[in-house]
């Protein structure tokens, strides 16, 4: 039974009670629609809507899922890689609209933290490949003596930037 029959089924009083709440942030946003006071993206939406503008609503939820999906994919993977202890001693990403990009510097010979970087890249991939999202990494050794290419974003490991910074 799919998770959309098991909500459909569930008591009238919490269908009764998510419809309400529903209703009343409608009513909200009516309210901050009419006074000016709605945050851009909320207006965007609502004007789009008046409007009839079905592609300008699919191009903000298009925007919006791909937030999600990307915030989704990179928190799994740092979960998986935190979760095996190892850590590269540089990590940093691009994004595209359904790409991640990751790239890593390792120790030179540092076989474990290589195969949990693939491991990390291949759990998110598993999860989110199906909606079109998915992580490809390059993983390059210190002997390597690579910089990190322009278009990445560096982040922070264990709460603090690698040594070189």
């Amino acid at each position: 039974m799919s998770e959309v029959q098991n909500i459909s089924e569930q008591k009238p009083e919490i269908i009764n009670e998510w419809f309400n709440q529903f209703i009343s942030d409608i009513k909200f946003d009516q309210m901050m629609m009419e006074t000016g006071t709605a945050p851009v993206d909320k207006r965007e939406f609502y004007d789009n809507a008046i409007a009839g503008n079905v592609q300008g609503i699919f191009n903000s939820m298009r925007i919006e899922s791909t937030k999600f999906y990307i915030s989704q994919v990179i928190n799994d993977y740092f979960k998986e890689l935190f979760s095996k202890n190892v850590f590269p001693q540089k990590l940093a990403f691009d994004f595209s609209d359904a790409k991640i990009l990751v790239w890593a510097q390792i120790k030179t010979e540092d076989v474990s933290t290589e195969d949990a970087l693939i491991l990390s890249e291949a759990e998110a991939n598993s999860k989110y490949s199906d909606n079109g999202f998915y992580i490809s990494s390059t993983i390059v050794e210190e002997c390597d003596n690579l910089p990190i290419p322009s278009h990445y974003h560096e982040v922070k490991i264990n709460g603090r930037l690698p040594e070189s910074h």
